[in-house]
């Protein structure tokens, strides 16, 4: 397939509308190769007949199609150690001592694009490695993504030894259930995750999230352009309380994006926190 610049446009500024992905000009190969894809599944001849299918799908199932193919879902257990030890061996300690402190034991955390979901998974092991008594505490870890089919197999939990590569062995005996090289999560690590679909532009959506103490929306922020970042972001910032920590991914920064979070400097890097 090669799109004629007005349809790469087209298709770009629907993309856009409904998650807020911007796909740049030197990107419409991707574009183009997804989309190739998903024609040749539906036996569609051409461009115009795929998009006029789109837009009398009034279930909206292709829609949904569409957005799942848009969406990029590199993952893998343990993803970034620097930014997991600073939430294992610095922000957990120091949060669970504070709620303690002050007779709270609810725990909100938020993994705003979690793919397949290894990383509320691993937030929830590193969790359980902090709380000498987990079952004394309400423990939330929402876990949404726009994409619908990385949320089924996330909520199945099973995954390659690929996956799991970064994870120490003894973590993997204690969490995981390994059959014929494949590793199912346990069910105590389920337990505390709940997954959902969410359009992290979406204002109604996001406006269903409130309270909680730490978003992860790593690698998230780098598929948007400045307008729709600006938008997540304060949408982030009104789910979060007052004082709680969001992690980005680290090629992404909030300095020119908002001025609404404080640089915290930890031993392992930074990390933003609410003011």
């Amino acid at each position: 397939m090669n799109l004629l610049e007005n349809d790469f446009k087209l298709f770009r500024d629907y993309i856009y509308e409904l998650t807020g992905m911007h796909f740049p000009d030197n990107k419409k190969y991707i574009i183009e190769r997804r989309l190739q894809k998903r024609m040749e599944d539906l036996g569609c001849d051409t461009i115009k007949d795929y998009y006029r299918l789109l837009k009398a799908d009034s279930r909206g199932s292709e829609v949904v199609n569409l957005i799942n193919i848009m969406t990029t879902n590199e993952t893998y257990f343990h993803r970034n150690l620097p930014q997991l030890a600073i939430l294992s061996d610095e922000i957990f300690p120091m949060m669970i001592k504070d709620k303690i402190a002050r007779n709270d034991k609810f725990i909100k955390i938020w993994s705003a694009a979690c793919s397949t979901g290894e990383e509320p998974y691993t937030i929830s092991m590193l969790l359980l490695e902090n709380l000498p008594n987990p079952a004394g505490w309400n423990i939330q870890i929402l876990a949404s993504d726009i994409n619908r089919n990385v949320l089924n197999a996330a909520r199945r939990g099973t995954y390659s030894s690929r996956s799991v590569k970064d994870v120490p062995p003894a973590q993997i005996k204690k969490y995981f259930l390994s059959t014929n090289g494949s590793f199912e999560v346990k069910p105590q690590v389920k337990q505390f995750v709940r997954f959902f679909s969410m359009n992290l532009v979406d204002e109604k959506q996001m406006s269903t999230v409130r309270g909680v103490d730490i978003v992860f929306c790593r690698n998230v922020l780098i598929y948007f352009d400045d307008i729709s970042r600006k938008k997540t972001v304060g949408l982030l910032y009104d789910s979060m309380r007052k004082g709680g920590y969001i992690f980005l991914g680290h090629s992404e920064s909030l300095s020119r994006i908002s001025t609404s979070f404080k640089i915290c400097k930890f031993k392992n890097g930074i990390v933003y926190k609410k003011e």
